[in-house]
């Protein structure tokens, strides 16, 4: 369930793509950080108000990530695609996570979640070089199934070329045959997922190789 809210973090990370502005024509190719990007799932506890547990919180882990776009033309060149490992769900409870694994997120059948952007829209540069916000479109393809989905994101960039998308969106996981996981197999927990995020990333351009002409002689 909260899965497939990982893939929407990638969206972000494609955003980041607008606070830099280089000449148009110059490409960029992001790789994502993965180990210091989070992305976490957050559902409704089943019997909620009686346990006195709202909701329940489990993270996953990025396999790969990679932005690339013109940063002067981000709308129609952006481009993100993020592969989430969803056998790494981990909510801090044994039995709640064997549960969702097995019975939820059916990972022996279905191990990652994919999002890769369709399009990116509502593209605003707050402060020009430094802080924006766009909304990321894509597919999102979870337990075999396929949608779309539109997050939306802030964004920033860092003296040192450090790109940083934030952001949360909230869906049906049902909607993508995810069932829903059961107290005691009586009780539901929510149909509904938010996804947290936070996607980094950074500018990692070839350097200009130095010339390779023959020594002089002394």
């Amino acid at each position: 369930m909260n899965h497939r809210f990982a893939s929407s973090a990638i969206l972000g990370a494609t955003a980041l793509l607008i606070v830099r502005a280089p000449a148009r024509g110059e490409m960029l190719h992001l790789p994502v950080d993965a180990q210091k990007s989070t992305i976490s799932a957050v559902v409704q506890e089943p019997l909620s108000r009686l346990r006195g547990v709202p909701f329940v919180e489990g993270t996953f882990h990025i396999i790969s990530g990679e932005i690339d776009g013109d940063p002067a033309d981000v709308a129609t060149t952006g481009h993100v695609k993020l592969t989430v490992d969803l056998t790494t769900y981990d909510s801090g409870s044994d039995h709640r996570d064997s549960v969702i694994l097995s019975s939820a997120l059916e990972t022996r059948l279905y191990q990652a979640a994919i999002f890769e952007s369709t399009r990116i829209e509502k593209v605003e540069v707050v402060v020009p070089g430094a802080v924006g916000s766009a909304t990321v479109v894509g597919n999102l393809t979870l337990h075999g199934t396929t949608r779309q989905i539109s997050v939306p994101v802030r964004l920033s960039l860092s003296p040192e070329g450090l790109f940083t998308g934030d952001g949360e969106v909230t869906f049906r996981y049902t909607d993508f045959g995810v069932k829903v996981p059961r107290l005691a197999f009586v009780f539901p927990a929510g149909d509904e997922v938010t996804v947290k995020f936070r996607i980094r990333a950074t500018n990692q351009q070839p350097s200009a190789s130095p010339s390779s002409g023959p020594a002089s002689t002394p």
